[in-house]
């Protein structure tokens, strides 16, 4: 009787000893198991981040490619002479612009992409050198607006943004509109496009009918531009010459056209001696053939993660030396 109570008693420690045993394995492998899975988060959250700097190490890699195909093009430009005088000229033909080229990086791809911004329509163009409002700008914007089917009036609301006083135009917008807002007009250029979307009113399905054919450019280096931007006859586009010349015919836009994707001519007065020069000859204080600004859109996809650059550069003029005016990630 008492062998057989020591017998069960061991049983009894033996099968609490076993159960403690499973106890404790089962709390490790838990514990092991969160360790492992906190581990595998830690290292994949990591790697995402480094991915997506090198992605977007490759955009600016991408950037420095398209400089020095703009000071290649600023180059090849120098040597171009017109009746043994030296003309420089930018057009749809140069190798910038036919430049839609992708390339093969490890574990992705690189996309590079650059444009004129001097085919665009200047936003700071509606503000005089002493802040009042430009007038024949404004039109212009206003036919642009127009053109593009944007029936909402912006103009005066731009106008006012940018003029230096607090006057509010008809249909304008000054500091009390967006005092509720918690922020006031600029009174002065804005620095990019996206500045829009702070106008009273300003919709968000027109800005993306607007945004490709707008930008806001600083002051030009070009001796002869009086500090004014100019336009790029050679790469406006079509939306923007009819904003310009109001009563362009479709027959001599079309004849622009063509001779832009023939690659332009290299001087102005080929141009305003040309079929649709007369056009032309009202608005050609604002027109030149020779780019400062350009936009480089890089986008570079590695591992999984993708990088979207927009970078506006300024050549200058006179040398042909590359700045960037502003670089930001494409998120508008």
């Amino acid at each position: 009787m008492i062998i057989r109570r020591q017998f069960a008693k061991k049983n009894r420690e033996q099968g609490v000893a076993l159960i403690s045993v499973l106890l404790v394995f089962a709390i490790v492998t838990i514990i092991a198991s969160e360790m492992l899975s906190r581990s595998y988060l830690d290292i994949k959250k990591t790697a995402g981040v480094i991915n997506t700097k090198q992605a977007y190490l490759y955009a600016l890699s991408g950037e420095q490619y398209a400089r020095q195909i703009l000071f290649r093009d600023y180059k090849e430009s120098s040597s171009k002479t017109l009746n043994s005088e030296t003309v420089r000229s930018d057009t749809l033909a140069d190798s910038w612009s036919v430049l839609k080229k992708g390339f093969d990086i490890e574990n992705g791809k690189l996309l590079v992409e650059i444009s004129d911004l001097q085919g665009r329509f200047n936003l700071n163009s509606l503000r005089n050198e002493d802040g009042t409002t430009n007038t024949i700008a404004s039109n212009q914007f206003a036919r642009l607006l127009s053109s593009l089917k944007i029936k909402n009036k912006y103009t005066p609301v731009l106008a006012d943004w940018l003029d230096k006083d607090q006057k509010r135009q008809i249909n304008g917008a000054e500091d009390e509109a967006y005092r509720q807002k918690n922020y006031l007009t600029a009174n002065n250029l804005i620095a990019d496009r996206t500045e829009l979307r702070l106008l009273k009113g300003f919709k968000s399905q027109d800005y993306e009918i607007l945004k490709e054919h707008v930008v806001a450019l600083p002051k030009t280096s070009l001796p002869s531009a009086n500090s004014k931007t100019k336009y790029n006859i050679n790469t406006m586009n079509a939306k923007l010459l009819i904003a310009m010349t109001n009563n362009i015919k479709p027959a001599n836009l079309k004849k622009i056209k063509s001779i832009q994707e023939r690659g332009g001519y290299n001087t102005l007065s080929q141009w305003l001696n040309g079929e649709g020069g007369e056009y032309l000859s009202p608005i050609k204080e604002q027109l030149t053939v020779e780019s400062e600004f350009f936009e480089v859109i890089t986008k570079a996809q590695f591992a999984g993660r993708i990088s979207t650059v927009r970078t506006h550069l300024h050549r200058d003029a006179k040398d042909g030396t590359i700045e960037v005016v502003k670089r930001q990630l494409t998120i508008e």
